[in-house]
């Protein structure tokens, strides 16, 4: 409760304290191993775009994934340069996604005023479409990931540098989406491996994961593509977290079943943010921190979030109501 004639903690901001909190995930996550590399893919109802590293800016995708002059996978990230990136690039998405929502609200007064009599044409809906585009953010992100395993091994790719590929060492490199990170350990007994020890059975294989921040509910009309991607994430051992974070409105929802779902059938860690104190004053940046920055390798050592009543009922595409 909070104390009198004083407002109540909560919900967090986009600005102050959800950024906030992935930039200091992210910073956290670059000085675990040397040779992690971080992409950070921001969405909104209309599109999803990469905001950090920047096209066009220093610190480039080709830096990113080649390795630039070095020809080794990860960079060192500039923490000045990925503050401005991550602000500059959500305030183009969201200015981008305003001025789109005017025009199509425009469109439809001027479709409605032409109808007979003046009165609304039946056909115009609400412009505003509910839930973000989490399921081409996640597409963007498993095929950047492709980009870093295939340049690892010197495949086929229009970025490969066959001079620094034949020079390449085995390493641990980790992509992460909106943070991430973790050590190329061994499945079968836990154990946390450290660059020398690289040379497993799968001949030192990137450890990728992704984790998914939402702040909206589910868009049903994407399920099937992202059970798709949840698909192809398992087939390549791709870890995906989730973090969903309410807003505490008792109309919208506290969870979300889609995002349940993704991170069981790749085996991450979930979790649905307490609405409230958990979420402003730098709580959130704990919370991200402690629950989703453990690489996957010792969090069976570790007491977090579990998964235990998954609704893997399929949904309406036209109501979101569950199908029995």
């Amino acid at each position: 409760m909070a104390a009198k004639n004083k407002p109540s903690a909560g919900p967090a901001t986009l600005m102050d304290d959800v950024l906030t909190a992935i930039l200091a995930l992210s910073i956290s996550f670059s000085c675990l191993n040397r040779d992690n590399a971080l992409v950070i893919i921001a969405t909104t109802e209309y599109e999803a775009s990469v905001i950090y590293p920047r096209k066009g800016g220093e610190g480039s995708m080709e830096d990113v994934v080649m390795g630039g002059s070095s020809g080794e996978c990860g960079e060192r990230v500039d923490a000045g340069l990925l503050h401005d990136y991550v602000k500059l690039g959500v305030t183009e998405l969201v200015n981008r996604a305003t001025e789109r929502a005017e025009k199509m609200g425009q469109q439809q007064v001027q479709d409605g005023e032409g109808t007979e009599g003046g009165a609304t044409n039946s056909k115009v809906v609400s412009s505003t479409k509910k839930g973000a585009a989490i399921a081409s953010a996640l597409s963007i992100a498993l095929c950047t990931i492709n980009r870093f395993m295939v340049a690892h091994h010197a495949g086929v790719s229009a970025l490969a540098d066959t001079s620094s590929l034949s020079q390449r060492k085995d390493d641990e490199g980790v992509l992460a989406l909106m943070g991430g990170g973790g050590g190329n350990g061994n499945k079968k007994n836990g154990s946390l491996s450290n660059q020398s020890q690289s040379n497993d059975s799968r001949g030192g294989v990137l450890s990728s994961r992704a984790l998914i921040i939402q702040a909206s509910q589910d868009r049903t009309s994407d399920y099937n593509a992202l059970m798709n991607c949840a698909f192809a994430a398992n087939k390549s051992d791709i870890v995906i977290d989730g973090c969903f974070i309410p807003s505490g409105d008792k109309n919208d929802p506290k969870t979300s079943p889609f995002l349940e779902q993704i991170v069981d059938q790749t085996r991450g860690v979930y979790l649905s943010v307490p609405s409230g104190a958990a979420q402003v004053g730098g709580a959130l940046s704990e919370v991200l921190m402690s629950v989703f920055l453990p690489p996957p390798s010792i969090r069976s050592n570790m007491n977090l979030p579990k998964l235990n009543n998954v609704d893997f009922r399929a949904r309406c595409f036209e109501t979101g109501e569950s199908i029995d």
